[in-house]
């Protein structure tokens, strides 16, 4: 394995970067989230698709694939098909509070909510199953569409029918609490979760123009329990393209206290041919408290991927960046001077300020 390598007048190198990210608003801040469940049975339907079911919170849906953990968290405590759950979000005339979309929380409290909300629905219809079935509702299993107890099994859509005849509810709303947290200093949980993850990326830098290329990345993310692998996939993937516009092109540029970036034309956003490729690593360490072990991974993967590519610029060049976005012509003059770092990102008139850590001068 080589860490760094040349090939004319290109230089290739790896950075390895680690991060975490807190799931949750912390801090001592309460922290909660309500959804609501309700099921019916459809006429004139398949067994597979007879039964319907609707999970409804105010949640925000960024991109974050909420829907689908929504919709996998009510399928698996009903024991229907995923495809049988509509998920309604937004709507306040019938959704109840969600929360902020914010801190990576929502699959953990939303999916929660839901997760308790569909099980409280199955409690209500476990006294009906277990008259259809003759059996202890403690023996009763919600699978595969049916109701099971041993070798004996009613459909879950019979059930409901039997249901609604009785006049039992058949929608439910659950309101879950995170687990308690404690601000910084005074003992005690400051979060409930906490995703881990590490990134190595392979850059190529030009030494002809100091243009930097992001041509690999190789990720492995703990998110504890993957609930929905795809649309995970995909989430990892854009906070990784995401941070690399952050670190190489991205930057809205003030001038007089005036924007100079007014249009997207002076904001470049990466697109398909900045896309390295993505060797994506799923690590489930699940916490106890999860839907199912889940952590929060919203802005988990744009933490480290930045801190990377800067690493690797160092090692290929000797030349460590100090400011964000990288401004390639600086890096280039740093190179051909010997100069050991860049403290302006492109588009900086002024360098970052002195910190002093501890209150010392």
């Amino acid at each position: 394995f080589l860490w760094s390598w040349r090939e004319g007048h290109r230089h290739f190198a790896w950075g390895l970067a680690i991060g975490y990210k807190i799931t949750g608003l912390g801090g001592g801040a309460p922290d909660k989230s309500s959804a609501q469940v309700e099921v019916w049975a459809q006429a004139d339907s398949g067994a597979d698709n007879a039964v319907r079911a609707e999970v409804r919170t105010s949640s925000a849906e960024m991109g974050q694939g909420l829907p689908a953990v929504l919709a996998a968290c009510t399928a698996e405590e009903l024991g229907i098909p995923i495809d049988c759950v509509n998920v309604l979000l937004g709507d306040t005339d019938y959704c109840p509070d969600g929360g902020p979309t914010t801190a990576s929380r929502q699959t953990f409290v939303s999916g929660n909510a839901a997760r308790h909300a569909a099980r409280t629905v199955a409690q209500q219809l476990a006294p009906v199953a277990a008259g259809i079935l003759q059996c202890e509702i403690d023996d009763l299993r919600f699978t595969d569409s049916q109701v099971s107890a041993g070798d004996k099994s009613v459909s879950l859509a019979e059930v409901i029918r039997h249901a609604t005849d009785s006049s039992i509810p058949l929608e439910a709303e659950y309101e879950y609490w995170a687990p308690k947290t404690q601000p910084l200093g005074t003992g005690g949980d400051m979060h409930f979760a906490f995703g881990f993850c590490a990134q190595a990326v392979l850059c190529e830098i030009d030494t002809r123009t100091g243009e930097v290329h992001v041509r690999k990345v190789i990720a492995a993310h703990d998110v504890g329990r993957a609930i929905n692998p795809l649309t995970l996939e995909g989430q990892i993937e854009g906070g990784i393209v995401m941070c690399i516009g952050y670190a190489l092109s991205e930057h809205f540029i003030q001038e007089q206290g005036m924007p100079w970036t007014s249009v997207m034309a002076r904001y470049k956003m990466p697109g398909i041919k900045h896309t390295p490729k993505i060797i994506s690593h799923i690590v489930e360490h699940q916490t106890s408290t999860g839907p199912y072990g889940a952590k929060g991974v919203g802005e988990l993967p744009s933490i480290p991927t930045s801190a990377a590519i800067t690493n690797a610029i160092y090692r290929a060049t000797g030349v460590r960046i100090r400011s964000l976005p990288v401004d390639q012509d600086e890096l280039l003059r740093a190179m051909r001077s010997g100069a050991k770092e860049v403290e302006l990102g492109w588009g900086h008139t002024e360098p970052i300020p002195a910190v002093t850590l501890g209150g010392e001068e």
